[in-house]
């Protein structure tokens, strides 16, 4: 029989190889070896729960599980990353109570990365009062009440909300002005019962934000001058008035209608240093009235310093035509023009739009014309 090498290892090395499994297959190593079992519940710094593993007769198991791994842990013994999905596939789900306490517990063991989606309408508001936080994802999460000033997140570098469900328009407010470090913030699908002007709150500038990815947030919620520090922007269906992006190098716009190249060219003078550009065309369009509003000054961002630029679901239509066209004559220090079409164009029309793309003159000698039909 060859010898337990792994076994062999010190224990700090043990721990990081089992950190990569759910936490529930990490306790199923303890019929490896006898020296493995103390090592999951104690040394493990990184829990990762998912109740899809569990059918119904199991699933009071799972609950036990969760609470028997987080309390068997000192604060001496810290939990550094804590991951919990609860689908809601089973007839049984965690109470609210039971969500708050494994939080609120792994929160006093030093917990500074949460990532936690529940289906359920769990409210949990307790998570933005979690001090040692570096890193917080919520997907699926309603947040229903919140006291005005309560959110204390001051080592908070990371925030990804993905289908967070927000009673009152200000609460994202207050999250993100108790965040004041923040550096990668993420706001996809975010739902908000209540815009109202009641609630006036001074906006605390973000001065640390270095990456923003947006998805619908409508000025009632966020003003985008709250963004204007970032380096890295995407945006999809944006409003409101448009501040300077002062330090912006990369833009991404995903038009989901019709192009209103006004507004898009609007923000596209507000980023004087702006290098690279990923533009996504609306799927269905109406050229006529894209033309309509097609401006006759081209934003003087796409000029000197633009290196790359890349448009995505491209069907050769005269505006889209237009734009690649003041693009290649305008862009002195252009490097790299990929143009990404949908399969759903025909052979002969993808060769046309090649011929017609390669015809024009560009300014730039060093730029690489691309093309990719996906």
């Amino acid at each position: 029989m060859s010898d337990d090498r792994i076994s062999a290892l010190p224990d700090e090395i043990i721990c990081h190889i089992i950190s990569f499994l759910p936490t529930e297959d990490v306790f199923t190593t303890n019929v490896l070896s006898k020296r493995w079992r103390p090592l999951g519940g104690l040394l493990l710094h990184n829990l990762d729960f998912d109740d899809r593993r569990w059918s119904r007769e199991l699933y009071p198991r799972f609950i036990n599980l969760v609470y028997r791994t987080i309390y068997a842990r000192s604060v001496q013994k810290p939990i550094k990353r804590f991951r919990l999905r609860c689908d809601g596939n089973s007839t049984y789900e965690p109470l609210e109570s039971d969500v708050v306490t494994w939080l609120t517990a792994a929160a006093e063991r030093g917990m500074e990365h949460l990532d936690v989606h529940i289906s359920d309408r769990h409210n949990l508001n307790c998570v933005f009062s979690f001090k040692n936080l570096l890193v917080l994802k919520l997907k699926v999460i309603h947040i229903t009440a919140m006291l005005i000033s309560t959110v204390d997140l001051p080592l908070l570098k990371t925030l990804h909300l993905n289908g967070v469900y927000l009673s009152q328009h200000w609460f994202l407010l207050e999250i993100l002005n108790g965040s004041p470090i923040l550096e990668d913030f993420e706001a996809k699908n975010i739902y908000v019962r209540h815009s109202t002007n009641e609630y006036d709150t001074e906006f605390k500038r973000l001065t640390k934000l270095v990456k923003a990815d947006i998805s619908t947030l409508s000025v009632f919620n966020v003003p985008l001058e709250a963004f204007s520090n970032v380096e890295f922007l995407r945006l999809e269906d944006f409003y409101g008035c448009v501040p300077v992006f002062a330090n912006l190098t990369h833009l991404e716009i995903i038009c989901r209608s019709n192009v209103n190249w006004c507004s898009l060219f609007d923000v596209l003078e507000k980023c004087p240093k702006l290098q690279n550009l990923v533009l996504n065309m609306p799927q269905l369009v109406t050229s006529l009235s894209c033309l309509l509003w097609y401006p006759n000054i081209f934003p003087k961002c796409l000029s000197s310093q633009f290196k790359e630029c890349t448009i995505e679901n491209y069907r050769g239509q005269q505006h889209e035509l237009q734009f690649v066209q003041h693009l290649m004559l305008n862009s002195t220090s252009l490097k790299r023009i990929t143009i990404c079409s949908p399969p759903s164009m025909n052979p002969q029309e993808m060769l046309e739009m090649q011929k017609e793309l390669s015809f024009f003159t560009m300014n730039s000698a060093t730029c690489e014309l691309r093309f990719k039909f996906v």
